[in-house]
């Protein structure tokens, strides 16, 4: 489990929610919900809770993942659409003692309940009457753009030419989830380092042979962090739907300022720019210009 250094507490990011989603996929997909307990006054903040008692009984056909909203789909084409927030997790239990700040509780058929935990309230759930992974989703999700783990071609085509004609520095592109939906500041700062480019290089010096650099360094460090369940920090409370932290080993610009590159022993750098922290190795992510 990786270790924090006091950058304040972050967001799980695509490979996190990713991680719940194949294992949500795998335990309730086929069951049927029996119940639903709104605790929270704040969980739902958009639209109406009234469709969630169409869910009882109804059986659950799927789970999808869109950026970092996940949707748990049912045969009558609704979906109750779910954002982790700073501090949200969900936990499958069989029934024994719900746990503290629990903010909704789906009871199963099967006995099985799934708790929405989050202790500083700034996830979400929102119940859509009906649900499409296909764009736009759904009107709540409809801001949203390339999921990034669709193949290059698709991601190259959808953001192609807004990144070629955008002067705002790359980092700031790729963590638009208006643009591309899934990145946050730790697997930005490492895909961004995987594919040689400085943070704060303009979108339009890149070209389109930077952003296929670009879209292949952000795949490569998905694909990573997925198959390791994502991340955790001490001030990162991330868990998956079994109770564990993520154990991606591979960070390598992130959080490591004054520490020294692993592929040119440069000292790893870090600046704070349009509010936020970026890591990176000033050799191997040389400017442009």
């Amino acid at each position: 489990m990786q270790t924090g250094l006091g950058h304040g507490q972050l967001v799980p990011e695509l490979p996190e929610v990713e991680t719940i989603r194949r294992q949500l996929e795998a335990k309730i997909v086929g069951d049927s919900v029996e119940s639903v307990a709104l605790l929270g006054s704040r969980v739902i903040r958009r639209g109406s809770t009234d469709g969630l008692q169409s869910w009882i009984p109804q059986q659950v056909v799927g789970v999808d993942r869109v950026g970092k909203f996940l949707a748990i789909r049912m045969l009558n084409g609704s979906a109750l659409v779910m954002h982790l927030g700073m501090s949200g997790h969900l936990r499958l239990s069989t029934g024994e003692r719900r746990a503290m700040h629990t903010q909704c509780s789906l009871t199963l058929a099967s006995g099985q309940v799934l708790d929405f935990v989050d202790p500083r309230t700034f996830g979400e759930l929102i119940y859509v009457a009906a649900w499409s992974l296909d764009p736009p989703h759904a009107d709540v999700l409809s801001h949203i753009g390339v999921d990034l783990l669709m193949d290059a071609a698709t991601v190259l085509d959808r953001v192609g030419a807004r990144f070629g004609q955008a002067r705002r520095s790359v980092k700031a592109f790729i963590m638009d989830q208006r643009m591309m939906a899934g990145l946050g500041n730790m697997y930005a700062d490492e895909a961004l380092y995987r594919a040689g480019i400085h943070p704060e290089e303009p979108c339009a010096r890149l070209g389109n042979e930077g952003l296929r650099s670009l879209v292949a360094g952000i795949h490569r460090v998905l694909d990573e962090a997925i198959a390791f369940g994502g991340s955790t920090f001490e001030d990162r409370g991330y868990r998956n739907l079994e109770g564990e932290g993520g154990y991606y080993p591979y960070l390598l610009v992130y959080r490591r300022q004054l520490r020294r590159c692993l592929l040119c022993y440069s000292v790893i750098e870090r600046v704070r720019y349009q509010g936020r922290y970026s890591h990176f190795c000033p050799q191997c992510q040389r400017r442009l210009s």
